[in-house]
């Protein structure tokens, strides 16, 4: 798991002018990635509440569920007013309609570094979806002009997590100490880069 930021009082900058906006869907073998909208607040806030035991050690936005509905759809909104101005995208990913999990595109590193994000629903844990979803997000990502590298961010602890872009062939970058943010992290930030030369080499999407 990969924090997905689930903040509504965040936003990024508005970004350059030479970044297009990002994708509203992304599809990959398995899976469909596409926007969260409004009308999905109850299938969010159902997702997440199945999956709170299973988040809660690693999310550092789960300490303030459980939200409200209206809370949710104030998120969800704010997500797509993010987005319009070209800011970060949050995705509900789904398999054959079922959701499950979640994932995004942030600016967190500036506008031509682009950070993957993702979580998995607990009953869909260990199939390869987060491997395949962030695989799926890389590829779009470098089809987005502008963009020099994706990154990828886990707490050392995190070894699950981590093993997804050990998998995808993304490099470990840089290891920053920082105060821990979810209880079971180590407070070992690891920042996994990837460059659009290698990923040309690799065959993604790659599933487990």
């Amino acid at each position: 798991m990969v924090d997905t930021v689930h903040n509504a009082g965040e936003m990024s900058d508005a970004p350059d002018a030479s970044i297009d906006t990002f994708p509203s869907q992304v599809t990959s073998p398995r899976l469909t990635l596409r926007r969260w909208h409004h009308d999905e607040a109850t299938l969010l806030s159902a997702g997440v509440a199945a999956s709170i035991d299973h988040l809660r050690p690693w999310m550092p936005w789960a300490r303030f569920e459980p939200l409200t509905f209206a809370e949710r759809v104030q998120l969800i909104e704010g997500w797509t007013r993010e987005w319009e101005e070209g800011g970060d995208a949050v995705f509900g990913a789904f398999l054959d309609g079922e959701m499950i999990g979640s994932a995004g595109l942030h600016r967190r590193s500036g506008d031509r570094t682009l950070d993957i994000g993702y979580w998995i629903h607990v009953d869909h844990v260990r199939h390869g979806y987060a491997t395949e979803l962030a695989a799926a997000l890389t590829t779009a990502a470098f089809g987005i002009d502008g963009v020099e590298a994706v990154h990828i961010q886990t707490d050392e602890a995190n070894k699950a997590s981590a093993s997804v872009p050990a998998k995808l062939g993304f490099r470990r970058f840089s290891t920053t100490e920082r105060v821990p943010e979810a209880p079971a992290e180590s407070g070992r930030l690891i920042d996994w880069t990837m460059t659009p030369g290698v990923w040309a080499t690799r065959a993604a999407p790659l599933i487990d």
